[in-house]
Formats: structure tokens, sequence, C-alpha cells
């Protein structure tokens, strides 16, 4: 409305200047600046929705003021329907020729020939329009018409539409640019404008050299319209209007082709200048508008075509610009996935590449653990501590991004509706984004939880891709870490049981028995054997003997540190190293181990104390003599070997009740 206003007003004062050079005798002005401003004003409020306040404003200013200045109620209606068929059509054309262009609804800026030759022939089409309803109306009304009469009207309302479009189009945009920069939203971030619209900062010795130029302009005006208007000659004065196009902006050139044609149609008005020597004042008024739009088209022509070249070598140069920063992206992006495909600590390095990626503050891995949340696995930042979410409880983002698979920004987690509340009361934490972990069977594996301490509007373009090409790495290194655990585990453990295996065991024993040979320190070693298994998995089957064998496993665990070493054997044996016992210890050890034995089975146990000179092979073959010997005895007993004795043969073994 606020704008509308003022365009009302500039048009009133249009309308008035245009009247004010109606030639005698006739009702036609020999200027008419009003349709500039008309185009401009409906170009600038083409989408604010005052559509029709602005055909009513026009209607009433052009009939008020036509009337006022001598215009019969007729004669003032034609110039009404004139003035809205003419703004009407140059809009229309423009929205159809160049739906882009800024004004006929677009964004771009006017630049560049093609917006030129648009621009011509919309104003020329527009003012032939005009002239057939003003200037046929017009003599049918008064009598009065002529071929010259609607040559007048044509050219001097195209050269008005074409200067007050160059004008308004260009400074509007500037504006609309502007406004969206301050508010921050929708801007034109400042490499596109560059490209988009070439803007020249004077400077000191540009705004010098300006100076010069309006100087010279003025004087140059004055001599061949006043010093020397005996001579019929206007051509030198295109020189300055070729310093401008070569050395300014477009925005302005226009405007000095906009003074230097008042100072044109002024002087000529007046009496004097080249022009003035023809008594036709029709023709007058039709070689100054000429001249005019001569020197404002030369001028267009030359800035616009050098805008071009310009606007081609900012986008050759944006587009550059962007090649190197994707590459740059890829590159960091590369090297991200080299180091989680490499890493010793997979998720911890996933997190800081995405920290690297992103520059965020801080980054969480949070996978499943099994117990329906999902919790921190891996970290970065200052804030490292664990996090745990329910995955079917309190709303949480964390959780609807493992579920649904889709990454989630918040700009501003304070606000956030579905944000778990301990989050949303983290101090320091302002801008957030969620990224899920996904297998290649679109399987969620986890979620990369990015934090910043201030602020963000958006995340930058190139983030989100390289964020899910990093999620997509992620989850391959992550399954490839877990197989290879389980390939580790399944090659270290009993699958039954979970026990260590013989293999692990050998590896564990031999350990362990130089570190016993180093420290001193006591080293005891046993065969554990369910009695009577074979007539237990008969009676009960083979699935029933699989369970006693994993339910005896964990029971036996259960009593032991986490430094003692419980393997499978074989079969229904188990071998069972203890660090640091001594045999009276050890057998207190195998008392709470028969004590566990489940489905009121017992087990025999065969137990050797290291000596210094052994192996753990001896020490087993020991401990399995010993075995055996319980077994004979009655089995549900621990039997203890002696130490080896020196070229003694087998000992003599003697069963020692469970009870001991």
């Amino acid at each position: 409305m606020a704008r509308s206003a003022v365009f009302a007003t500039a048009f009133a004062a249009a309308v008035l200047a245009g009247r004010l050079t109606v030639m005698d005798g006739t009702s036609l002005s020999l200027v008419w600046p009003a349709a500039g401003v008309a185009a401009v004003w409906f170009a600038a409020q083409r989408r604010a929705g005052t559509l029709v306040l602005d055909v009513a404003a026009l209607a009433l200013i052009t009939f008020v003021l036509n009337r006022a200045t001598g215009a019969s109620g007729a004669l003032a209606g034609c110039f009404v329907a004139a003035n809205l068929l003419q703004v009407t059509l140059v809009q229309a054309l423009l929205h159809r020729w160049a739906p882009d262009l800024w004004g006929a609804g677009g964004r771009r800026p006017l630049t560049g020939t093609r917006h030129l030759i648009v621009l011509l022939g919309a104003a020329a089409v527009a003012s032939a329009g005009g002239a057939l309803v003003g200037v046929v109306g017009a003599g049918l009304l008064t009598g009065q018409w002529s071929t010259l009469t609607a040559a007048v009207w044509l050219v001097r309302n195209s050269v008005s539409l074409v200067l007050g479009l160059t004008v308004g189009l260009r400074v509007g945009y500037l504006a609309t640019a502007w406004r969206s920069g301050r508010r921050g939203a929708g801007a034109v971030p400042a490499p596109v404008m560059r490209a988009e619209l070439p803007w020249q900062r004077l400077g000191r010795a540009g705004t010098g050299e300006l100076t010069g130029l309006l100087v010279v302009s003025g004087v140059a005006y004055l001599v061949i319209f006043d010093v020397l208007q005996t001579l019929p000659i206007a051509f030198p004065l295109l020189v300055v209007t070729v310093w401008a196009a070569l050395r300014f902006d477009t925005t302005v050139v226009a405007l000095h082709s906009l003074a230097v044609g008042v100072l044109a149609v002024v002087f000529t008005l007046g009496g004097d200048g080249p022009f003035a020597f023809v008594d036709d004042d029709a023709l007058t008024a039709l070689l100054v508008q000429a001249f005019v739009g001569m020197v404002a088209v030369l001028g267009l022509v030359l800035a616009l075509g050098r805008d071009e070249r310009q606007v081609l070598l900012g986008q050759v140069r944006a587009q550059a610009a962007e090649a190197d920063q994707r590459t740059e992206h890829a590159r960091v992006l590369a090297g991200a996935a080299r180091l989680v495909h490499t890493s010793a600590q997979v998720r911890t390095d996933i997190c800081r590449a995405a920290q690297q990626i992103t520059g965020a503050d801080l980054v969480h891995l949070l996978e499943p653990d099994g117990a329906g949340n999902i919790t921190t696995t891996a970290s970065t930042g200052a804030d490292t501590t664990p996090a745990t979410f329910a995955l079917d409880g309190e709303p949480s983002l964390t959780a609807r991004a493992f579920r649904t698979g889709r990454a989630h920004f918040l700009a501003d987690v304070r606000q956030a509706p579905h944000l778990s509340a301990p989050v949303r009361h983290l101090a320091g934490f302002a801008s957030a984004a969620w990224q899920p972990v996904r297998s290649h069977r679109q399987e969620s594996l986890g979620v990369l939880t990015l934090v910043w301490h201030r602020p963000l509007a958006a995340l930058p373009d190139h983030v989100p891709p390289m964020l899910e090409t990093l999620a997509s790495e992620a989850a391959a290194a992550v399954e490839r870490e877990d197989l290879l655990a389980r390939l580790a585990q399944a090659a270290d453990h009993d699958p039954l049981t979970g026990l260590v295996n013989r293999r692990r065991w050998d590896t564990a024993t031999a350990t362990e028995t130089a570190r016993a040979r180093r420290s001193g320190q006591p080293l005891t070693m046993a065969i554990v054997d369910l009695d009577h298994f074979k007539a237990y998995n008969d009676t009960h089957g083979h699935l029933a003997g699989d369970e006693l064998l994993r339910a005896f496993a964990h029971a036996a665990t259960a009593q032991l540190r986490d430094i003692d070493v419980l393997a499978r054997w074989g079969g229904e044996e188990f071998a069972l190293a203890l660090p640091g016992c001594t045999t009276q210890q050890a057998l207190a050890v195998a008392a709470r181990i028969h004590a566990a034995v489940p489905a009121g089975q017992t087990c025999t146990i065969g137990l050797a104390r290291w000596t210094p000179g052994e192996d753990a092979a001896q020490v087993m073959r020991r401990a399995d003599a010993a075995l055996y010997a319980g077994k004979n005895g009655g089995r549900d007993t621990t039997v203890t070997a002696p130490d080896p004795l020196p070229r003694q043969t087998r000992p003599t073994l003697t069963p020692t009740p469970s009870t001991q």
C-alpha cells in the first residue's frame, strides 16, 4: 500500500509534467514520462496484491489531471483507456517473452541484449496499442488527427517506457536483493548476485570520473543546444553516451541517458537546439524524442552487451569455483571414508569424519543396545558423555531417525516439538542434525547425532549428501567390524557354550605359564568332566545334552574371576586355568563348581599345580591323569595330582572327596 501511494504520487507528477508540454492547437503532449512511471509502478507491484487499487488510482489520476488541464471528459476517458491498455500490454508481453525478468514475475535482473530486445519490442507494441486508442480516439473527438501525431505518440511513449523500465527494473532488483539480504531469508548470495548482475563499486577514482562525465555531459549539451544552436548537429553528443556505456554500470548509463534526454527535450521545448529549426511542433517533438531514444538504445546496447559478457564470465568463474569446491568436498569425503575403512577404532573415527565434514562441535554415534534403547557407542567433541534414548518411550528425534531412516535438521533445538526433554535443556546446544546409518539392506544400524553450539539457519547444500555418503560408508565399516569380531569370536570360541576353544586355550595357557615363570606366582590347571553325560544324553536327548553343556558353562563361569580361563576341552570335558591360585585355593574353586552343576548332575575334576620347568601340556597331562583317577574312584570328586618328581614313574593318585 505504501509503495502504491508513492508510485501514484510520482505518476501524478509525471502526468502534470507531460500535460505542460501539450502542443498548441492539439491535445497531444510532446513528452509523456507518465508512461515509464506507470510501467515501473505495475512491475514493482505485480505480486503485491494491489492490482485493483493500482488500476483505479491510475485511471482516477489520469482522468482528473487531464480534466484539470483542459481536456474534455470524453478525451480524458480516452487517455485513461490508452494508458491502461499500454501498461497492461507491456506487462503481459514482458511476462510472456521474459518470464525470468524481475518485474515480469521472475527473479533475474535486466541483463544482456536478449532482455533489451524484449524490452524494446514490448515498449513498441504497447505504445502502438496506446496510440491506437489515444490518437484515434482524440482524432475522433477533436477532429484533429495525423500520421505525424501518431508517430509522436509512438516514439515518445516507447522512449519513456524503455528508459523508465530500464531504471526501474535494475533498481527494483537491487532493492529486492538488498532487502532479502537484510532479512536473511531468501537472500541472494553475494557470488550469485555478482554473477547475475555486475555491479561496479565506483571507489574514489570512479566517483571522480563519474563527476567528470556529468560535468562534461552538461557542458556538451549546453554548447550544442544553446551556444551552437545555429548548427543543426547533435551527433557529437553521442560521445558522452559511449563514454558512460564503456565505463559505468548499466543502471548509471540508463540514468545518464534519462538525464541527458530531459536536457534535450527541455532545450528543444524552449526553442533552442538543432531540432528547434523545424517549424512543425509535432515534427520537432518526433525528432527530439527519436534522438533521445537513439542515445538511450546506443548506451544500453553497449552497457548490456558488456554486462552479458561479464555475466557469462561470472558464471564460468562461479562454476569453476563450484567445481573446485566439489573437488575439495570429494577429497574430504574420500579421506573420511579411507579413515573409516582403515581405522582400528571404526566408530570413533566415524564421528571424527562427520565432525570434519560438517564442522559440528559434538558428534555421537548411537546404536541399539539390545534392550529396547539406542545408546552412545562412540563420540567426539567437547561433551562425550554417553546418551541413551528409549526406542519406544518419550518422543525423541534420535529414536525417530533410527526407526524411519530419515535425516532431520533443527535450526533451533530449543523450539523442537519432538525433542526429548534432556536434550532440549542442554546448555549451549543451538542446532542439531540426525543422520541415520543404514545397511545396504536398508536396515537401521544406528544414528549419527551432530550438534552445533552456534545457530545454523540451514545446513550448507553440500553437507546432507556428504553425510548420507559417510553414513553409507560407516554402515559398511561397522558391519565389517562386527563381522570380523564374530569371525574372531568363532575362531577362538566354542559355538555351543561360548567358552574359549582349544586354540584359544593353548594361547592363554602359554601366556599364563610364562607369566608364572617370570613372577613366581602359583598357577593351577584343571580338567572338569560331567559325570554320566552319555547316559544323560541317551535319556533326555541330544538337545537336552547341549542345553546341559551350555548351562554348566554359564554356571561354572559365574564361580570364576575375570582372569580365570574356562575352555571347552572336548565333548563333556572342560579345561580350567586359575592364575595366582594355590592348590588349596583351587580346591575351593572346584568345590563351588561341584555345587553349581545344573540339572542334578555331578562332575569330576582333576587338578594339577604348575611347577617350574613344565609347560602347559605337561601340567594338563597330570591333571588328566588325576581326572581319570577320580572317575575310576567313583566320580563326583576332585583329585589333586602330585607334583612331578625327578626320574619318577607314574605317581600314585589318591581321590579327594568333593566336599574337601
